[in-house]
């Protein structure tokens, strides 16, 4: 509890419930089952002097859960979540910097769901 709500910008897996807990402010925090995650989005801001990669996670009906590479607890993210996301541990090399722009590419995406063959459609060709 101390660290939901006191710590300052951390980040972490809850493996029990499977669940991102993202704590960007004091008294403030964010949760994302990982069920619900449709899409995970690598995204780097460089602004000539610095440059942070984001994550962030897509989920129908809710705003991206985005996390930094500067929260506390992201690399241990990163690895808790490889197993559910595969080829989100190539984070860093996925986005290039390019100066002044935020650059962004999809990490992993949800497979859709295959719509099951209707037995009653004769396929005659």
């Amino acid at each position: 509890m101390r660290d939901r709500f006191g710590a300052r910008g951390t980040v972490h897996l809850d493996r029990e419930s499977q669940v991102i807990v993202h704590c960007p402010a004091r008294f403030h925090a964010t949760e994302l089952a990982l069920e619900q995650v449709t899409r995970v989005e690598a995204g780097n801001r460089d602004d000539g002097s610095f440059e942070t990669v984001f994550l962030y996670f897509h989920a129908e009906g809710v705003p991206p859960l985005a996390v930094s590479e500067k929260d506390r607890g992201f690399a241990e993210l990163v690895r808790d979540l490889g197993r559910a996301f595969p080829g989100i541990e190539d984070w860093q090399a996925a986005v290039p910097p390019v100066a002044f722009q935020l650059t962004s590419v999809d990490l992993w995406k949800r497979e859709e769901p295959q719509a099951p063959e209707d037995p009653a459609v004769d396929h005659v060709a």
